[in-house]
C-alpha cells in the first residue's frame, strides 16, 4: 500500500509533529517508571504514614463527639465509621502500590533497543497511524495491529515491532489496501493543535521529572526531603497516639459492645 500525501505543504509538518508528539509520550512514559523505580517506595511510605495521621485524627473527633455527649462509644460502629472516612485514601494508596508494583517490573532497553523500536515504529506509523491513514479505523484488523504496535513501542520489543512490520505488509495486501489519498481536514488546526500538545507534555510531569532524575545531587536532595517528610508525620503520628491515650485513660469514653 502507498500513501499518497495531500498536497497540502503543511502535511510533512503534521506528520513530524505526530511522530514527535508519540516519542515524547513514549519517553514520559519510561521517566515516569525511572521516577517511580527511584522514589516511589519513599513516596508510598510518607503517603501511608500520612493516611494513619488522618485515621487517629478522625478517631479524635470521634471520641470527642462521644464526650459531648454521655462518652459511650460502639467499638463497632466507630470501625465502620472509620473505614467509610479512609476508605477513598486507601484506594489511593493502593494504586499507588500497584503502580509502583508495575513500574518495578518494568524491563530495561539497551540504547540499541531504543533506537531500533523508534526507527520500526515510525516506518509503521507512516503506514498505519490512525491520525496519517484513514483505513485504520475502518478496518478492525489494521486497528488490532496498530494496538498491538503501541503496545511493543512502550516496551521497545524490537523483535515484536519486526513481526508486526511483515503482519502490516500482510494485511494490507489481504485487505486489497491500493493507493490511498490522504487528505487531512482542518490540517493547520491540527498542526497547531499538535504544537500546543507537544508543549504541554515538555511541560508537565511526568516529562519535567527527567531533569531531576540526571541530576544526582537533585535525587539525593529528593530522598532526604521524603525522608524528612516521613519523619515528621511519624512524630505527628505518635502525638496523636498520646491524645488519644490520655482521652481513654482520663475515664470519660467508655466502650459498649453490642452483641448479636
Amino acid at each position: 500500500m502507498d500513501l499518497v500525501r495531500s498536497s497540502e505543504t503543511k502535511y510533512e509538518e503534521y506528520e513530524r509533529l505526530l511522530l514527535e508528539r508519540d516519542q515524547l509520550l513514549k519517553d514520559a512514559e519510561s521517566i515516569w517508571i525511572c521516577y517511580t523505580k527511584t522514589f516511589g517506595q519513599m513516596i508510598a511510605d510518607v503517603f501511608e504514614e500520612k493516611l494513619e495521621c488522618i485515621r487517629l485524627k478522625k478517631m479524635i473527633s470521634y471520641y470527642q463527639a462521644a464526650l459531648n455527649h454521655g462518652g459511650v462509644v460502639n467499638p463497632a460502629e466507630m470501625e465502620a465509621y472509620l473505614s467509610r472516612e479512609m476508605a477513598a485514601y486507601q484506594a489511593e494508596l493502593e494504586r499507588m502500590l500497584e503502580e509502583q508494583k508495575r513500574c518495578g517490573e518494568a524491563g530495561t532497553s539497551s540504547a540499541y533497543e531504543v533506537k531500533r523500536a523508534k526507527q520500526l515504529y515510525r516506518r509503521l506509523a507512516k503506514r498505519i497511524h490512525p491520525d496519517i491513514n484513514p483505513e485504520t479505523d475502518r478496518q478492525e484488523a489494521l486497528q488490532e495491529l496498530w494496538l498491538r504496535i503501541l503496545a511493543a513501542y512502550r516496551q521497545n520489543d524490537v523483535k515484536a515491532l519486526s513481526e508486526l512490520e511483515v503482519l502490516v505488509s500482510k494485511a494490507l495486501e489481504e485487505l486489497g489496501i491500493g493507493k490511498i489519498c490522504v487528505e487531512i481536514p482542518d490540517i493547520e488546526e491540527k498542526v497547531e493543535a499538535l504544537k500546543d500538545e507537544i508543549l504541554e507534555i515538555r511541560g508537565t510531569e511526568p516529562y519535567t521529572y527527567g531533569e531531576l532524575l540526571e541530576d544526582a545531587s537533585a535525587v539525593e536532595k529528593k530522598k532526604n526531603e521524603l525522608a524528612e517528610e516521613l519523619e515528621s508525620y511519624r512524630k505527628y503520628r505518635q502525638e496523636l497516639e498520646d491524645v488519644i491515650r490520655e482521652m481513654l485513660e482520663s475515664g470519660g469514653i467508655r466502650f459498649r459492645w453490642i452483641m448479636k
